[in-house]
């Protein structure tokens, strides 16, 4: 596992320099996005036929991550919603990974149901057209967050993930501040603590995925 992390933080260091040495529009700015996921993507689908339903889950969310990144790094306009869409079904994919072997524990979900309904009203009056799709998105990472804090294995793993959950909960909310409540912030600085936050999330909940599998595969060969 700690080759692929060493490769994954390398070339997430490489987008983040992009993002304040070129524009979108460069040939090398999209590439430079998302060959991070790429490489999370590989190494856990290097292993896809062995590994656990919830391993499998992971890597399939992160396909579509890595469809929402291509999306939102289209320089044009009309991609923000499939940007939009391709995530939440990436987040919808999370929770039912974090809901496997896990309880509903109601209670845990009133941090995020409060949170999702403040910060929603909050946008509410900038969302315009946006407002349903943005609606069901906060919808989705709050049931992320939520599925996440709810396992029922209090491991390293049910640690990390949560972490990776909470994480992409606040780079989320930096992409909706930074579009529709601050839209004079500058760019380059909304863009470094969007990716920044979102690879280390991205990269907590694959390094949960692969502490577990290698706990199951180690229980299995003995």
């Amino acid at each position: 596992m700690a080759k692929e992390i060493v490769l994954f933080v390398l070339f997430s260091v490489v987008h983040l320099l992009a993002i304040v040495t070129i524009s979108k529009e460069d040939v090398f700015y999209l590439p430079s996005k998302i060959v991070p996921i790429l490489i999370l993507i590989v190494a856990l689908f290097r292993s896809f036929p062995t590994l656990e339903k919830r391993g499998k889950l992971v890597a399939v969310g992160l396909v579509f991550s890595l469809f929402g990144d291509s999306f939102l790094a289209i320089p044009k306009e009309g991609y923000f919603v499939p940007g939009l869409g391709s995530f939440l079904i990436a987040q919808l994919i999370y929770s039912y990974a974090f809901t496997i072997d896990s309880k509903i524990k109601p209670v845990l979900a009133i941090p995020f149901l409060l949170f999702g309904c403040s910060f929603f009203m909050v946008l509410v009056p900038k969302l315009g057209a946006l407002t349903i799709p943005v609606g069901f998105y906060i919808s989705a990472i709050c049931l992320m967050g939520w599925r996440a804090a709810a396992r029922n294995s209090i491991t390293k793993p049910f640690y990390l993930g949560l972490l990776g959950a909470l994480v992409f909960i606040l780079s989320d909310s930096i992409i909706a501040y930074s579009m529709f409540l601050n839209r004079e912030m500058d760019r380059s600085v909304a863009s470094l603590g969007i990716m920044i936050t979102y690879y280390l999330a991205q990269l907590l909940i694959y390094a949960a995925t692969k502490t577990e599998e290698l706990d199951v595969q180690s229980v299995k060969n003995t």
